[in-house]
């Protein structure tokens, strides 16, 4: 389906001085799919839930894969929701992992999250940085499918029929796409089919998780996979297989594949989390956010449902003022439903400003994703570098976009 074609129609029924409803439309910028892993079963009721509460914009962000694009630019657009093309990877930064830093992983100096939003659709990348995608997306297979065998011998010393077929796993349970956190899912749901409730079990999941079983409400499927997930397949756990190398590439060649995709590179802040902890890249915002333009990065987005109210608005307005790109979204990478409305700890909403910056930045996106479809340029030039002077033009035509849309 070419929505930009039909979308070009459209818009020329809308001219520029038409005046349109000036209110700040809901966004979520960053939603995992099935198609890495998601809270929802199906874009389909990712969809239907985002109809519910109203969501205008929404980011599709799958971990090392575009293959959803497809699926999410048709369900989309038919929705009236203006869809976002995106992309997360994990680079690793070797200085900073051999000086302890970390940066927007709390637990591993050196690991750092990079998202590529507002991807050119159709996708146009070279081949060489499609291999580098395919070749990522395979050493994570293979990682996962190293922890199923370990899985297994563990398993099928309970019993054989515990053991988990990882074809029938990545067929039947996923996308093409496997993560820890399908295993996790398919270690829940083979001893649950296999076990009534009772003592044996209890039993088994106590063999395998220890007292902090105990903690778990009969139901809670998404508590008990994440108990699975520590236990068993993070470091320490009895199934831990630690990763090839191979699969974090050089954050600086991560971002290289962004541009060569047409997309914006952009750093997912972790911002304060454990009650007001930072990690040591971001704990210096002014230092952060110097570091991040020096590597050529003019986007940020945040998962506010971690941070706190006010810590959150203090360090948005600092990087808004410098003039980055800020986006906000929820993830949605774990077991468990909640809200696709984002919202910030504690359940509190946004206010009118960050909804405002929010929205913003998701007009110069789809301007970015419709002008680089008609025109093969966008917001970046052919250096990366956004076009500032353009900034509000951009977010005038991504306002027009979104609302013919959404219209």
């Amino acid at each position: 389906m070419n929505i930009w074609d039909d979308l070009s129609g459209k818009l020329r029924k809308v001219q520029p001085g038409n005046k349109m409803k000036p209110e700040y439309l809901k966004v979520n910028a960053h939603i995992h799919t099935p198609y890495s892993f998601s809270s929802f079963d199906s874009i389909d009721s990712i969809i239907e839930e985002a109809r519910k509460e109203k969501i205008s914009v929404l980011g599709i962000n799958d971990f090392n894969t575009v293959d959803g694009f497809d699926e999410w630019a048709e369900k989309c657009y038919n929705a009236r929701i203006f869809p976002l093309f995106n992309i997360e990877m994990i680079g690793l930064g070797r200085a900073d992992m051999e000086a302890g830093r970390r940066v927007n992983d709390p637990n591993n100096p050196g690991r750092t999250y990079i998202s590529g939003k507002a991807l050119s659709y159709p996708l146009n990348i070279s081949n060489d940085k499609l291999e580098i995608l395919k070749d990522v997306k395979d050493l994570s297979n293979e990682h996962v499918y190293r922890m199923t065998l370990k899985v297994n011998d563990i398993l099928g010393g309970i019993d054989n029929k515990l053991v988990i077929d990882f074809d029938i796993m990545t067929n039947d349970h996923t996308r093409g796409m496997v993560r820890e956190r399908h295993l996790a899912g398919l270690i829940r749901m083979k001893i649950e089919d296999n076990y009534k409730w009772g003592k044996d079990r209890d039993g088994i999941f106590l063999t395998l998780l220890g007292n902090g079983y105990f903690d778990i409400k009969p139901g809670d499927n998404a508590k008990l996979e994440n108990l699975i997930r520590s236990e068993l397949l993070k470091s320490g756990g009895s199934a831990y297989v630690e990763e090839d190398p191979k699969i974090f590439i050089d954050p600086e060649e991560i971002r290289d594949l962004i541009l060569d995709a047409g997309g914006i590179p952009t750093y997912p802040f972790l911002a304060d989390f454990e009650d007001g902890r930072y990690t040591d890249f971001e704990i210096d915002r002014t230092t952060a956010a110097q570091s991040l333009l020096s590597r050529g990065y003019y986007c940020v987005e945040f998962i506010p449902s971690r941070n706190d109210f006010g810590r959150l608005r203090d360090y948005v307005m600092y990087l808004y003022d410098r003039g980055f790109i800020i986006t906000f979204g929820t993830e949605h990478n774990s077991p468990g439903m909640k809200p696709l409305e984002v919202r910030a700890a504690g359940n509190i909403e946004l206010d009118e400003y960050l909804l405002k910056i929010n929205y913003e930045g998701a007009c110069i996106m789809a301007a970015h994703q419709y002008k680089t479809a008609i025109e093969g340029r966008g917001y970046l030039d052919d250096q990366g570098k956004p076009k500032a002077v353009e900034r509000m033009e951009f977010i005038k035509l991504g306002n027009r976009i979104i609302k013919t849309v959404c219209s």
